[in-house]
C-alpha cells in the first residue's frame, strides 16, 4: 500500500500540486481580498502617501492603474518562463479573483471610461516587463529557454510588501498625521499618539497571508534543494554511475526543439570519463580511479513539466579503499585527516541526500558487499535521506529475463522487486534495508555481454553508444 502511494505520488505528484495550489488560491484570495479592501478603508498613512500625486495632477485612479499595470508586466514575463507558466496562470486567476472582489466592493480598482484613462496602465506595464528582465525576449542569440528571475521575484516581493502593509493598515490603530489636499500637504498634531492592535480576524488574516506569501516564495524556486553525495566499495561502479545519469538526462533532452534543450553544464571531469566511455571498442575504458585521485563530477538536469526546476547532481569520485576511513573522519577521530577525506567528509555533512551503491556483480560472485561501514556512516551522518542503488544489475536482468521470459527493462517494476528480493539473501544487505526503511532499492545497468574471454563487455547500439537501463527511473528518483 506504501509503495502504491509512493508511486502514484512520482507519478502524478505535480498534477496533484497543482491542483492543491488552486485549491489554496481559490480558498485564500477572498479572505486576502476582504483583508485589502479593510485595509484600504481603514489606511491613514498608505493612502495619504498615494494621494500625493494629487498635487501634480494625477487621480488615484491614475495610480492605481500604474501599479495594476506593474503586476501585469511581472506576471506577463512569469507566463512567458516555460519553467513559471503554471505558476503565473495560478497567480493570475488569483489576481482575476481579487480584483472582481474589490470591484464588487468599489474599492481600489480603477473607474476606466475611456482610452485617455486606461493609457495609464501601460507606464505600469513598461516597468514590469523592464524591471523583470523583458529585454531578454528580444535577444536573438538564447542558450536555451529564457528564465525571468527577476520578474519572479518581483512577483514575490509585491505580494509580500502588499500583504505586510494591509494587514498593518488593517490590524493596528494610530493617530491621524498627515493630511493631502489638492492644495497641499500638512502634518498634523498629534494629541493622543497611542497605538492599539484590533483582533477581529487577525488570526485568519495573518495564516492566509501566511499561506499566500509561503506559496508565491516556492514559485521563485527555479533550483531544488536536494544536493547528493555517492558513497560505495572500492570498484561498485560510482564512475559509471554518474556517467550513466548523465548520458539518460542527454537522451531525455535530444528529442526537444534545440531553443529549448537546457544546458546540461558537466564537469570537465565527467566529460573526459564520458569521453572514455564513448570511444567505439568493445570494453568499458573507464579505470577505476587512484587511491591519491579525486573527480568531480557534476552535472545539471531539469526534472518536471508542470513546476519544472533544475537538479544538479554531483559527486567527488573517489577510491573505495577511502571508505573505511570516513566514520572516523566524521567522528572527528582523525588528527590530520588527507585532501581526499576532508572532501568526502565535507560532501557528505554538506549533501541532504546520500546516494548508497551496492555491488550486485559482488553478490552474485559471493563475494562480500562491503557495506559494513555504512552503518557507521549513517550513525554519524543524522537526517541524511538514503537511497540505494544497486549497481551493475545486469546480472540478475539475464537471470530475470531467464526466470519469468519477460523484459526487466519493459517489467522494470518488477525487476526492481526481484533484485530486492535477492540481495535480500544477504543478512547484511537485509540489515541495511532494515536501517533505512524509508527506501528502495533502485537498480541501474549498462546492457552487457561476454566475450571470448567470458568477460563482460558493454552492448552498443547502432551508434556505438553503450545502452544504458534504468537510470531514468534514478533522475525521477533524484528530481523528486
Amino acid at each position: 500500500m506504501r509503495e502504491t502511494i509512493l508511486t502514484i505520488l512520482r507519478r502524478h505528484g505535480e498534477k496533484l500540486a497543482l491542483l492543491a495550489y488552486l485549491g489554496v488560491a481559490i480558498a485564500v484570495t477572498p479572505i486576502l481580498a476582504q483583508l485589502f479592501e479593510t485595509a484600504w478603508a481603514e489606511s491613514h498613512a498608505l493612502r495619504s502617501l498615494m494621494e500625493l500625486g494629487q498635487l501634480v495632477g494625477i487621480s488615484q485612479d491614475m495610480i492605481n492603474l500604474v501599479f495594476l499595470g506593474i503586476i501585469v508586466g511581472l506576471l506577463a514575463l512569469m507566463t512567458l518562463d516555460p519553467k513559471k507558466r503554471w505558476q503565473a496562470l495560478l497567480l493570475w486567476i488569483g489576481l482575476g479573483l481579487t480584483l472582481f472582489i474589490l470591484n464588487s466592493a468599489g474599492v481600489f480598482v480603477p473607474d476606466v471610461t475611456g482610452a485617455e484613462d486606461a493609457i495609464w496602465i501601460l507606464p505600469g506595464v513598461a516597468f514590469g516587463l523592464l524591471f523583470g528582465g523583458g529585454a531578454k525576449a528580444l535577444t536573438l542569440k538564447q542558450n536555451g529557454p529564457t528564465e525571468y528571475r527577476r520578474a519572479t521575484w518581483g512577483v514575490y516581493m509585491f505580494l509580500f510588501a502588499l500583504v505586510f502593509v494591509s494587514l498593518i493598515e488593517a490590524h493596528l490603530a494610530y493617530p491621524e498625521f498627515l493630511e493631502v489636499t489638492e492644495q497641499g500637504f500638512a502634518i498634523l498634531s498629534v494629541d493622543d499618539p497611542s497605538v492599539s492592535l484590533q483582533g477581529d480576524g487577525l488570526l485568519l488574516n495573518i495564516v492566509s497571508a501566511g499561506i499566500a506569501v509561503g506559496a508565491t516564495r516556492r514559485f521563485t524556486r527555479y533550483e531544488s534543494d536536494d544536493s547528493f553525495f555517492v558513497l560505495g566499495p572500492p570498484a561498485s561502479g560510482k564512475s559509471l554511475l554518474l556517467i550513466g545519469a548523465y548520458l539518460e538526462a542527454l537522451e531525455r533532452d535530444k528529442n526537444k526543439k534545440r531553443s529549448k534543450r537546457e544546458a546540461l553544464n558537466p564537469s570537465q571531469d565527467l566529460m573526459e570519463l564520458v569521453e572514455n566511455l564513448d570511444r567505439d571498442a568493445t570494453d568499458w575504458i573507464v579505470e577505476a580511479t587512484g587511491r591519491s585521485e579525486l573527480k568531480n563530477l557534476e552535472f545539471k538536469f531539469v526534472r518536471g513539466s508542470l513546476f519544472p526546476k533544475n537538479v544538479t547532481v554531483s559527486s567527488v569520485d573517489y577510491a573505495g579503499e577511502h571508505l573505511s576511513r570516513i566514520p572516523d573522519a566524521l567522528n572527528d577521530e582523525i588528527a590530520n585527516p588527507d585532501q581526499e577525506i576532508e572532501a568526502l567528509t565535507s560532501g557528505i555533512r554538506g549533501a541532504n541526500k546520500l546516494i548508497l551503491l551496492v555491488d550486485v556483480e559482488r553478490f552474485v560472485n559471493n563475494e562480500g558487499l562491503g557495506l559494513a561501514e555504512y552503518f557507521s556512516i549513517l550513525e554519524a551522518a543524522e537526517d541524511k535521506s538514503i537511497i540505494l542503488v544497486a549497481t551493475k544489475a545486469d546480472i540478475l536482468a539475464d537471470q530475470f529475463w531467464e526466470e519469468t521470459e519477460t523484459d526487466p527493462e519493459k517489467s522494470f517494476d518488477e525487476f526492481k522487486q526481484y533484485v530486492e528480493d535477492e540481495l535480500c539473501q544477504s543478512q547484511q544487505f537485509s540489515a541495511l534495508l532494515r536501517q533505512t526503511p524509508e527506501t528502495e532499492v533502485h537498480p541501474v545497468y549498462y546492457e552487457t555481454t561476454l566475450n571470448d574471454e567470458n568477460e563482460r563487455v558493454p552492448v552498443r547500439d547502432d551508434r556505438g553508444s553503450v545502452v544504458t537501463v534504468g537510470f531514468r527511473r534514478l533522475l525521477q528518483r533524484l528530481g523528486g
